[in-house]
């Protein structure tokens, strides 16, 4: 019993420790090969989760943030606006496999103008269209790189923080 009680407060010390780490935005290496994720499962849903700001370096041009493994599913995107972003005319948060267009996963843009959580399972990229075509698959062993941008129009923006995840299952019925 005294064990127990032992283990579960070490358990809760070490997730109260998390709240300490300060979080961290987009800084990307344009030169750095971003290894393909990996799961711990064959089964297993996995993601690939990316927090952006409006003043991330290099973000309206597109920034490589995840590998995803060749013909992988992707299931869904998911975004959290935690801040809005306030350019003059337009805020579009887009997410692709090339860093020109950054647009091949969601194309239309996520709401980055009003905070909230968008739950995209209509992107023009889910499934396997995109990790299944050669054209897109660059990486090592025909992985597939995925890019952010925020593309804003009008005035610069002063703010503006999302967090963003896409949801996928690798390819296991080889």
């Amino acid at each position: 019993m005294f064990s127990k009680l032992i283990k579960s407060a070490l358990a809760a010390l070490l997730l109260a420790s998390f709240a300490f780490i300060p979080a961290s935005a987009l800084v990307t290496d344009p030169n750095k090969i971003i290894p393909e994720r990996t799961c711990e499962y064959d089964q297993g849903v996995c993601y690939a989760r990316v927090t952006i700001n409006y003043n991330d370096p290099r973000i309206t041009a597109g920034v490589w943030y995840a590998t995803l493994p060749k013909n992988s599913y992707i299931l869904q995107v998911d975004a959290q606006v935690v801040t809005a972003f306030n350019a003059g005319t337009t805020n579009p948060i887009t997410v692709g496999v090339t860093a020109a267009s950054a647009n091949e996963i969601v194309a239309s843009g996520i709401t980055s103008a009003t905070p909230g959580i968008y739950h995209l399972t209509s992107a023009a990229g889910l499934g396997n269209l995109i990790t299944n075509n050669t054209t897109y698959q660059t990486a090592l062993n025909g992985a597939v790189p995925i890019f952010v941008k925020y593309a804003p129009t009008g005035t610069a923006a002063t703010t503006g923080q999302a967090i963003i995840i896409l949801t996928f299952i690798k390819n296991n019925d080889q």
